[in-house]
This record gives structure tokens, sequence and C-alpha cells, in this order.
């Protein structure tokens, strides 16, 4: 039955006597932000919940108006055997609370979010009418929204109310636990979320009591292959290798097409095993999500081997640089993976990560000690000369805001003293700010006050990037087409690490590339000013104590 609201709300009916309640929230598409890739994974739960019995409430694409009747539906029902609630779309928390957004949702603040959005805690709690049988589902995914004051994309904390179950991720990997776990009759939800490496679980996970019960004396109806089984089993099929296959029984011991796979191994029994394909098949066996797969990518980057992109996608790039770690490791080189080498490599990048932070460190000491020193020496900048030595040192040090501002002071008592013409001129020469216009004014003044200023600020520009390789540097960070999230997480690093990015607003403006460049200057990299895949991956590393995520 579809009639609640048409194309968004929908309930479908499952005969009364075995009706448990479901409600999916899946919302793809929205007026004024990012569409989302996964969050029809979520409606695909449709199906595989009616056949477990489930009477089904499903609002796709909806506006808030719809996302609200679907709860009152729930509501409604007063569901206290089972409940299952699973949502995906856009995400947004307060320091007190969640909210799911709905397809019109526009630039919500703190104030206003209670109209776009459904609450996570009010689903919580409808869910905890059904304790021990509760299980909220949330699938969230790293797409841009703008919003107002007091709000911030994502998950804020999870406090489950008792009994209920709260599984988050990305949508896909979430409706796949759906299929694979919550769903199958007897199935440890503990077990199963600690095993996964790409899931969280909040509230009641219990080994001993399961969302779907087994039947005394009877054998529950399976629930059939999830998608990624079936996308597994094509592959197999495809590359008919002992290899793949064997990776398909170890990856579904008591899947859908085990007959079928054991019938084709053992007539392959006979014919000679291709290692590559082997390879290939025990890494396809993983299914790594595409998160997973960047982690790869950051961790091989991180170790000196360069994949040509952090995207999630194991190109030739990628394949190399997995090939020359594995070599460099004294490991079978395939281009492959296995999930032991993942582990292995992940152990690696997080100490390389480790040891970046603690060499950081060291310079940073180091650095400081002599920029005190330097301070000390020149009598705590008492004099024009002393300061210009400062500065021409530590160009960004401790002092440097100091000696810049009692340099200011010192041009401004001068232009006081020096004649009018000469002022008017120099301050022109400020204004022009160019090469020929200090050394004209030089020219003109050869012993005129402000000749050392016009000589410092030549050194200055001179010191700095050419057109082309500034041009260069420009395109090299264009190439890493940072997201607007990702641009404000830089500014964010930045200031982790005691630099002054300006505004973190994802807008990288004059003080933001001082900042880049003091970090590249710190840490031996090229001074650019701009981001390359070498600065990003080693500012997210020693950002956040050596571990690249939470």
């Amino acid at each position: 039955m579809r009639a609640l609201l048409p194309l968004v709300l929908a309930v479908v009916t499952a005969p009364a006597a075995l009706a448990d309640t479901a409600y999916l929230i899946a919302n793809s598409r929205y007026d004024n932000g990012q569409n989302l890739r996964q969050a029809s994974d979520i409606a695909a739960l449709e199906r595989p919940l009616t056949e477990a019995g489930f009477e089904v409430i499903v609002v796709e694409n909806g506006p808030i108006e719809a996302m609200r009747a679907g709860l009152s539906a729930l509501v409604a029902a007063g569901e206290t055997d089972r409940v299952l609630i699973a949502v995906a779309g856009h995400v947004v928390r307060s320091q007190g609370g969640t909210w799911v957004l709905g397809r019109d949702a526009d630039t919500p603040d703190l104030g206003a979010v209670g109209g776009q959005g459904v609450s996570l805690d009010v689903l919580m709690e409808v869910a905890g009418r059904a304790p021990g049988r509760a299980m909220v589902l949330i699938g969230t995914e790293a797409r841009q929204f703008p919003l107002g004051a007091g709000l911030a994309p994502g998950l804020g904390p999870i406090d489950a109310p008792q009994g209920v179950s709260v599984i988050s991720g990305a949508p896909d990997d979430v409706a796949d636990f759906a299929r694979r776990f919550v769903l199958r009759p007897g199935a440890d939800l503990a077990a199963a979320v600690a095993a996964s490496r790409n899931l969280r679980g909040h509230g009641f996970l219990s080994s001993s009591v399961p969302f779907l019960d087994v039947a005394s004396g009877a054998v529950a109806p399976p629930v059939g292959p999830s998608v990624e089984e079936t996308a597994l089993w094509n592959a197999v099929r495809e590359l008919n290798t002992a290899g793949a296959l064997r990776a398909y029984l170890t990856q579904y011991p008591d899947g859908a097409y085990v007959a079928e796979a054991q019938a084709a191994l053992a007539g392959l029994a006979v014919m000679p095993v291709d290692p590559q394909a082997e390879a290939e098949a025990v890494e396809t066996a993983l299914q790594l999500s595409r998160a997973a797969r960047q982690q790869i990518q950051r961790d091989l980057s991180l170790l000196g081997h360069d994949t040509r992109g952090i995207d999630g996608i194991f190109g030739p790039g990628t394949r190399r640089a997995i090939r020359d770690w594995q070599g460099a490791t004294r490991q079978p080189v395939t281009g492959f993976l296995t999930g032991s080498q993942i582990g292995v490599l992940r152990t690696a990048a997080a100490q390389r990560a480790a040891e970046l932070e603690e060499e950081t460190r060291r310079q940073r000491e180091a650095e400081e000690l002599a920029d005190r020193a330097l301070w000390q020496a020149i009598g705590q900048g008492s004099d024009e000369a002393g300061l210009r030595r400062y500065l021409d040192r530590f160009p960004r040090g401790l002092y440097a805001d100091v000696a810049r501002a009692r340099l200011d002071d010192i041009e401004a008592a001068r232009r006081l003293e020096a004649e009018a013409e000469e002022r008017a001129a120099w301050d022109g020469v400020r204004q022009q700010d160019t090469v020929a216009a200090y050394r004209g004014y030089i020219d003109t003044w050869p012993r005129g006050l402000f000749v050392d200023a016009a000589r410092a600020r030549i050194a200055e520009i001179e010191s700095g990037l050419s057109p082309a390789a500034q041009a260069q540097a420009e395109a090299a960070e264009a190439a890493l087409n940072l997201a607007q999230p990702m641009r404000v997480l830089v500014e964010q690093r930045l200031a982790a690490v005691g630099l002054d990015p300006g505004r973190q607003d994802g807008v990288f403006d004059r003080q933001t590339r001082i900042a880049i460049r003091s970090y590249q200057d710190g840490r031996g990299l090229p001074v650019t000013g701009y981001l390359d895949q070498l600065t990003v991956v080693r500012l997210l590393a020693e950002a956040i104590g050596g571990r690249l995520f939470d």
C-alpha cells in the first residue's frame, strides 16, 4: 500500500500476525545542498524487511513534512515488540543534539533546525518502546551542505536509550550490515560490529540477544543474498579461478552460491593456479569500501609510496605503490592486498606518523630555542639593524609580529622627519610594491631615509616564487580537488599546530598562504604557500597525534 504521500512516503504491510515495524528515511537528493551517493541503499532495505515480516514505512527524497508524517505513522503503529529505523541523508549536529535534514532544508541554524529536520533523539525515543528489539541505523556521507550558526555536519554524541542498538557508518556499509546480520535470525550483532572496519556501535549490543530470533525446532527462512554478495559472485564467475572461488567461500561460507562455487572449484582442481588472479580474487573478497581504499592510499603515501591521488580508486598509480610497498617489506609482489597486509600497512603508517610527529616536535623545539636566543642577542629588538637581522633569520618567528610592528614605528618616525617630496615618493613606491619601484627610489635617493627598507623589500620579493613556479604550485593544489569541508579542516589543522590561518572558512586568503608557507618551511617541505599531496598527508598525520583517523 503506497498511500500516505505519493512518490515520497510508502507503507508496505505484511500479514498482521507477523508484522513488526520499520521506518526508512533515504534522502539522496537535496534542493539546497550536495546530493548523496549511497542513500538509496537504505531505501533498498524495503524488500528484505518486508520478506522478514515487517510493516515498512518508507520516505525517499522527502521534505520535512513527509519525514514527520512517516514518524507519526511509526508512532501510531504503537510497536512494542520489534522496531527498526534506518536513515540516510544530510546529518547535522549541535552540542546538544543531532538531526536528519529534509530534502527542502535551507541553511538551517541552531534555532531553525528543528523545523527542517527530524531529531535523532526522537527517533531513538520511539525505538525505545521496544527495548532489546530496537535497532537504529544511521548512514552518513561527507557531502557539503550550507549551515548556519550553532550547527556542524555529522553525528553528535549518541546517548542511546535503554535497550536500543545504534549502528552508524556509510549508507552502503550500514545497509549491507542490515541485510547480512540484523535480518539474519540468531546473528551475533555485537561480534559483527566488533569485526567491522567501517561501522560503529552504540547502546545495547548483546551477543546473546539477536535482533531476530530463530524459531524453536525450525530453520529460519534465509534473507537472500546481499547486493554485495551477488556482485562478488558475478565477478568470481567471470574470473573463474580457484583463488577467486576460494575467496568467495571464505567471505560467504553460508552464502547463496556456495554449492555452485564448490562444484566449480572441484572442476578446476586439476588446473594450475594463477597467483596473480588468486591475489586479485582475495582482495576482491575483502569488499573494501571507498573510505577503506582512501585510508590505504593515505597509508601508502605516508610511507613514501605515491598513489597519484587519494580518491578511493585503485588505478595504475595505486597498484604501482602497492607493489613498491610489498617489495620493500619483502612480501609477495602482486599489486593486490590481503587482509593481513592491510593490517601491517596500517600499523606501519601509524608508526611513521608518530615518528614524523616526534621529529617535528624536536625541530620545533630547536627552532624556538634558536629564535629566543637571537632575540636576546639583538637586545630584544632595540634597534633597526637588529630587528631586520632577526626577521631575515626568522621571518615567521616567535617575535616576528613584534619586530615588524617596531619597524613600522621606526618607518613612521622617519616619515615624519622626511621631506615632503621624498615622503610622497616613498608612499607611492610602497603602493606599487615592485622591485622596479624600490630600485627607482634607491637611485633617486641613494642616502634616503627608507633605503634600508627598500633593499629589504627587494630581497623579500626576489626570494619568492617565479610566475611559472607559482602557476605550477596553484595547479598542483587545484589537482587535489579539495572540497570545502577539507579546506576548513586544513585551516583547523594549521591552527592546531600553532599557526594562524585567519578565518577558518575554507577560503585560502593571504593569511592562510602565510600559515601554509610557515608550516612547509618548518617541516623542510618545498615552501610555496600552496598545498600538495605530501603537505596534506603530513599535516593531517601530525595534527591528530600520529593517528590519521579515529
